[in-house]
């Protein structure tokens, strides 16, 4: 065998040599990585169970015994159960005492910033209490395995009440998708109001970057994650639902970035059904008395929840007189008063209904949500369609030659609605109405001048001013 050929075999065999170690390297990470997806999906199972077992230990245990010891500084006569749950106690403990018990059983450091994490709460923002537990957290070890910290800010500076922002600024650069995932991977699943700060937070950086959010409320909607977030009863599978607090600055946030027409319209039509759905915990926004979730929303941003309300009772009008009644100078009517119409329904007759339910994909988007908010009648071929004011509710029908009605809000509920609507006949009873009005010619100037009477002033949607925080 000449040299070449020897040179030739040896590269050969080196070349395979230097393959099989390439394969055998992507073998090793690939186990490295499912060995850290298996050691991560246990730890979130952890995370997830640690609230439930903590509280059943706490229903075994003499919560005032242990207080007893941990305050006197008794640490050697804790059992171990009774060591594992004093961290989530600490709003009963002064900081001194922890410090002392973290001390002796540092162990504890990873349990109590988790619970930390997991009653993090704006009510604690100006709290004196807070800050002396600021102080003690800045003491944690860094470097505790079962820390697993991997925000991309301090522990001090994640637990302080401008948190969340830090953890959003830090991850500003991320989609959504990815920054709940990172979340989860830090023991925050969505049922952990701390997320949905972190969540909202994101959201309002991209808004206030003129970015479109599409995107992330896309994944909102679609994902089970994310629709924990949102105000459905459940975030569906094994997803639990996020507190209210935390879909409450979601849901803010997210309204802030529709108000300043960060959305496109398709996705915009379906977060918009998605709020009002009927599963809602939240409850319809257009309901004369805002529940306390929405008022919330609406204490958050309310030029931002004002808007919103209203494009709802813009759909509402457009589709009911242009679509189901096909009455073009009462639409126009009627959105002169869209700034002082609380609420609208919808009633369609049978045939209209179906008719318009085999074509409801050929309607824009926003109509579409319009339709879905639209109650069937029973019987009949007249619809009719409910303004709500203040202190009055009035009711205009399709047909020509049919009056409009004005109710008090107590007798329409009670002696109009309280006998069910099987058709819109049921709406119409005369004797029980404040006003009686026809559509004779001219018949705006007499509508406008009737209303006024009854309190009822034009006011058509102002422009949206929405506040932001940087």
């Amino acid at each position: 065998m000449d040299l070449d050929a020897w040179l030739t075999k040896v590269q050969e065999r080196q070349h395979i040599a230097l393959a099989g170690l390439g394969t055998f390297q992507q073998q090793v990470e690939r186990g490295l990585q499912q060995l850290q997806s298996s050691l991560d999906e246990a730890q979130r199972r952890m995370d997830e169970r640690e609230p439930g077992r903590v509280q059943r230990m706490v229903a075994l245990l003499d919560v005032d015994a242990l207080l007893g010891k941990v305050n006197s500084g008794l640490h050697s006569e804790l059992s171990s159960r009774e060591r594992r749950v004093v961290p989530s106690f600490w709003r009963k403990v002064q900081p001194l005492r922890m410090a002392e018990f973290l001390d002796q059983f540092p162990d504890g450091w990873p349990r109590l910033v988790r619970q930390r994490l997991r009653d993090w709460c704006l009510a604690d923002a100006d709290s004196e209490h807070l800050r002396e537990w600021t102080g003690l957290t800045r003491r944690c070890p860094k470097d505790l395995p079962l820390l697993r910290w991997r925000l991309p800010v301090s522990i001090e500076l994640a637990l302080e009440p401008e948190g969340p922002r830090s953890v959003a600024a830090g991850w500003g650069a991320c989609p959504l998708s990815e920054v709940v995932a990172m979340l989860g991977q830090a023991g925050l699943r969505p049922s952990i109001g701390y997320a949905g700060h972190v969540v909202a937070e994101h959201l309002l950086r991209q808004c206030v970057a003129r970015e479109d959010v599409s995107e992330s409320l896309l994944y909102l909607v679609e994902s089970q994650e994310g629709r924990a977030w949102l105000p459905s009863a459940t975030g569906g599978g094994s997803v639990l639902g996020a507190p209210v607090e935390a879909r409450v600055a979601v849901v803010a946030a997210l309204l802030e970035c529709r108000a300043r027409g960060r959305v496109g319209k398709d996705v915009q039509a379906l977060v918009e059904e998605r709020l009002i759905a009927r599963d809602s915990v939240f409850g319809d926004p257009r309901l004369s008395t805002l529940t306390e979730a929405w008022s919330a929303v609406r204490k958050c941003s309310k030029p931002a929840f004002e808007a919103f309300l209203s494009a709802l009772i813009q759909q509402d009008l457009e589709f009911f007189f242009e679509k189901a009644m096909n009455k073009r100078d009462r639409h126009v009517f009627w959105l002169g008063y869209l700034g002082v119409i609380q609420s609208t329904t919808c009633w369609l007759a049978p045939d209209a209904y179906d008719a318009l339910r085999r074509n409801e994909r050929t309607l824009p988007p926003e109509q579409q949500a319009a339709f879905r908010r639209a109650r069937r009648l029973a019987k009949g071929d007249v619809n009719a369609f409910c303004l709500r004011f203040s202190e009055y509710s009035v009711v205009e029908f399709s047909d020509t030659g049919n009056a409009t009605y004005v109710y008090g809000h107590g007798v329409f509920g009670e002696r109009v609605l309280g006998g069910g609507v099987e058709s819109a006949n049921d709406l119409k009873v005369r004797r029980e109405a404040k006003r009686w009005l026809s559509h004779q010619s001219n018949w705006e100037p007499r509508f406008e001048q009737a209303l006024l009477e009854l309190g009822i002033e034009r006011k058509p949607r102002g422009p949206n001013k929405s506040p932001f925080h940087a």
